[in-house]
């Protein structure tokens, strides 16, 4: 493994804070009565949450860091594809004003922390690439 990259992704905050954010999203909706609207939107926001974690593990087992990079953006676009559907649920009003709006902040969070990854990893890949 590069010498870049943390002794597992399980390790990353990045990872750990979306893999919470997902599970507890699935535990608050599971626990929801959904009309077909609804359900089709908690579908959409489910996928987009989970997809967070799993681009970031897949990313971290292509084991190059380009690899690993292109994966961390495809996450932090679903972070921001999460975004919206929190938005649409705020908007809409049949979910809990708080825990959605406790979601929207740890998805910011979570934005926040993968453009720094993505930062980082650019300054990385761009030293890489002077030095060679």
């Amino acid at each position: 493994m590069p010498k870049t990259l943390p002794a597992s992704y399980k390790n990353l905050i990045a990872y750990q804070k979306a893999k919470l954010l997902t599970v507890e999203a699935i535990n608050y909706f599971s626990r929801q009565r959904l009309d077909r609207t609804s359900e089709i939107l908690v579908n959409q926001f489910i996928r987009s949450i989970s997809s967070i974690g799993a681009n970031i593990a897949e990313g971290y087992g292509r084991h190059y860091q380009k690899s690993y990079r292109q994966f961390m953006a495809i996450a932090r676009g679903s972070s921001f594809e999460s975004d919206y559907w929190l938005d649409i649920m705020f908007e809409i009003k049949k979910f809990d004003d708080e825990t959605i709006n406790d979601f929207i902040e740890r998805n910011t969070e979570l934005i926040k922390l993968l453009t720094t990854m993505l930062k980082n990893l650019d300054n990385k890949l761009k030293d890489k690439t002077q030095k060679a």
